[in-house]
């Protein structure tokens, strides 16, 4: 009977399902019953997280018409995380043995599956904090696994019978405490958040809102 196994090699995903994957795995990786399991992994989680950051930022660059050395740089970042990836798959083969559930629970992919990538879901959770200094609002959500980057979209309060006006938007990798600075204190502040990867963009989270201080 073969042993079931993830694969190593994701060269030939495009940059958008790469940084998807990626991201999905760092993620996974990070469960606490993964982490119980693959107690030792190569390479540490931090390193791969920092790898998968540093290639995500630099595709995002390099995909908004960028220069040749953007793009070059972005290139070589890519390079790195498949490095990292087919290392992590050898380690993760060798530990789980083929057990299909440990195998599946750290977001690689099986040999043979096929290499799927869905739209993300709306983010549910979105949460409103004051930030350190006035004017600042600290916007949290429920992250989700097959996204690699969400929009954060912000609006002061409409008039009375006008619908909100989104004017300002922000991009980030990350679900919790980002900073949205530069807002009017004593105003009501409306936002919003959507999830993108390499099928799309999600639908947008129904608005929150808080006053700032």
């Amino acid at each position: 009977m073969r042993e079931e196994k993830v694969r190593s090699n994701y060269s030939r995903l495009t940059d958008y399902e790469l940084a998807t994957l990626a991201g999905r795995v760092v993620k996974a990786m990070q469960e606490q019953e993964t982490v119980d399991f693959f107690a030792d992994p190569e390479p540490e989680i931090e390193e791969l997280e920092a790898l998968v950051d540093d290639y995500i930022s630099k595709h995002e660059i390099a995909s908004r018409r960028g220069s040749a050395l953007e793009v070059g740089l972005k290139n070589d970042s890519r390079k790195n995380v498949l490095v990292a990836l087919r290392t992590l798959a050898h380690y993760v083969n060798e530990k789980a043995r083929g057990q299909i559930s440990k195998l599946l629970s750290t977001g690689l992919q099986l040999i043979g599956q096929p290499a799927r990538v869905e739209e993300p879901s709306i983010p549910e959770e979105v949460k409103l904090k004051d930030g350190a200094l006035s004017g600042q609002i600290r916007v949290s959500f429920k992250s989700i696994k097959n996204a690699w980057m969400y929009e954060i979209q912000v609006a002061q309060e409409p008039e009375s019978g006008l619908e909100i006006e989104w004017t300002e938007s922000l991009n980030t990798t990350v679900a919790r405490g980002t900073v949205i600075p530069n807002l009017v204190p004593t105003v009501r502040y409306f936002f919003r958040v959507r999830a993108m990867n390499g099928k799309g963009t999600g639908d947008w989270s129904e608005p929150v809102s808080t006053i700032v201080r």
